[in-house]
């Protein structure tokens, strides 16, 4: 499903049109594909009618709710329009009024006195609310945010058309009071706001309403859209097991990770990359910390390696993974290996030297900030898999500037270094340049030490299994995020483990085969 901002929705409307549709027939379109999910959705008919108040704008948002307040109608519901803004001014819009007042439907104007209009609240079933859509910013007045008030106060449910009014949808911010919603009926495609936390909650459930907009009219926009998966699209792209199969069919992953202070990113990362489906797994790390790595493990094969004093790989150590590479499909390198002069040389030379698809995570990723052109010298696939954090280490700007634009930061900098990117936050954004994934699956209990570890290990085991560089990753963060919800779920955010997610795995993928 894609993820559009205001200009790219307006401009797939612009691409239909260009096909024969006219703008009055999408509003119409829209106006009725959102009646039929509110009846779908409440139960409606002539023998379960409700009471219903639309609150319309003067745009074309209003214009979708006098097409629903019509429907409405037609339903047997009882229907009043209150016009929020004063009267319509889009001539689409006025259009759509004008067969509202021919129908006699009960119309109320808002004068700022919400006294005379408080009976309408009080006998609602279903708000709709129709006042503004994709094209809000800022802040409600404080006569729209006096009525929002007394909606949100209401028992009535609360349906919004294509985003609540008070919420920002391309920058999926609320700076102030808004509608909260229900359901929130997106027109033929996700918003920022329907997806990006924390703000997403103000939406309620999201149900989208095909108005005729195909997918090629969103491919002919003149910037790349984004897109999020569910599961049953991820069930689609996973790897298939083969009844007359070896392990050899599965891939072969290298992980090369670990050190004498953090034994466990090695044992996530190795477990991760098991459990997801790999043939077999090579844990490569150092020697110094085989007596705490090595009793983790029964299925992998083991790789201690030549240590430094400090405990972690030493640069001669290079020379062993480039041998294991040539018997791997996918390698995975960084997580945990430490921070000096040795991780750093080998890192930045593995990096040009490596022929396999590789993902790069934690140390590995601190270790490129020293020379972050070398990865215009890779001659396989990289995956990227930072922070916030290590994103700004990475591309030079501040956290606050990352975490407020996740996607056009990923965008960029996958497109400037020919890299995929996994921007690790509360909505992961993975990007290789060409296409911008959005996750939607995860939550606050993944905000802890050995996540990401977890996160890579899954990743390099999709890689080696054959999937290319961003079906791998887009897999990876779906299923870690689905997890995580899903022992948050059983559990708590608080107290979960990311070994609590590594162990949920079996049963999650029994979900996906």
């Amino acid at each position: 499903m894609f993820v559009v901002t205001s200009n790219q929705m307006y401009q797939a409307e612009c691409n239909a049109v260009k096909r024969g549709f006219t703008f009055p027939q999408l509003m119409e379109n829209a106006g009725q594909a959102c009646a039929a999910v509110i009846k779908k959705h409440f139960c409606i008919s002539k023998q379960n009618p409700r009471n219903v108040l639309i609150l319309c704008g003067k745009g074309k948002n209003g214009g979708d709710g006098f097409v629903i307040a019509r429907k409405m109608w037609e339903y047997g519901c009882d229907v009043t329009v209150l016009l929020a803004c004063g009267e319509p001014k889009a001539q689409d819009s006025i259009e759509m009024f004008s067969l509202v007042e021919a129908a006699g439907i009960n119309v109320v104007r808002y004068d700022n006195n919400l006294t005379l209009l408080k009976p309408y609240f009080e006998n609602a079933d279903i708000i709709v609310e129709a006042i503004f859509g994709t094209g809000f910013t800022g802040t409600l007045n404080h006569s729209l945010s006096v009525l929002a008030q007394a909606a949100n106060a209401s028992k009535a449910r609360i349906v919004s058309i294509d985003v609540p009014a008070g919420a920002d949808c391309d920058s999926a911010t609320v700076q102030g009071t808004v509608f909260k919603a229900d359901m929130t009926i997106a027109i033929s495609a996700y918003k920022p706001i329907h997806i990006m936390k924390p703000c997403c909650k103000h939406c309620g459930r999201i149900v989208v309403a095909d108005i005729g907009i195909t997918d090629d009219d969103f491919r002919k926009i003149d910037s790349v859209a984004c897109f999020t998966l569910n599961a049953q699209d991820i069930k689609k792209m996973l790897p298939k097991r083969k009844p007359v199969s070896n392990k050899g069919t599965y891939g072969h992953a290298l992980c090369v990770c670990g050190s004498m202070r953090m034994t466990g990113a090695a044992y996530l990362a190795v477990s991760g990359a098991l459990r997801c489906g790999a043939g077999l797994v090579t844990a490569a790390f150092p020697q110094s910390a085989y007596a705490a790595i090595a009793p983790k493990f029964t299925e992998p094969l083991l790789l201690p390696l030549e240590s430094n004093f400090e405990g972690t790989f030493a640069f001669n150590a290079m020379a062993g993974v480039m041998e294991a590479s040539n018997r791997a499909t996918a390698v995975l390198l960084g997580c945990g290996i430490g921070f000096n002069k040795d991780t750093v040389r080998m890192v930045t030379n593995l990096v040009k030297e490596l022929k396999k698809p590789t993902i790069i995570d934690a140390d590995g990723i601190n270790g490129l900030t020293t020379n972050i052109d070398i990865l215009k010298e890779a001659q396989a696939p990289i995956i990227l898999t930072p922070h916030p954090g290590e994103m700004s280490r990475l591309c030079g700007k501040p956290v606050p500037e990352i975490i407020a634009n996740p996607i056009g930061i990923a965008h960029s900098f996958a497109k400037e270094y020919g890299v995929t990117v996994v921007l690790k936050t509360a909505n992961t954004v993975v990007c290789d340049g060409k296409q911008i994934y959005v996750n939607s699956t995860g939550n606050a209990g993944l905000a802890r030490g050995g996540s990401g570890d977890l996160l890579s290990g899954m990743a390099v085991s999709f890689l080696a299994q054959g999937m290319t560089p961003f079906d791998a990753a887009v897999c990876a963060v779906y299923l870690h995020g689905l997890c995580a919800d899903a022992v948050a779920e059983k559990t708590s955010m608080r107290g979960m483990l990311p070994s609590d997610v590594l162990n949920y795995l079996p049963e999650l993928f029994s979900k996906f085969e």
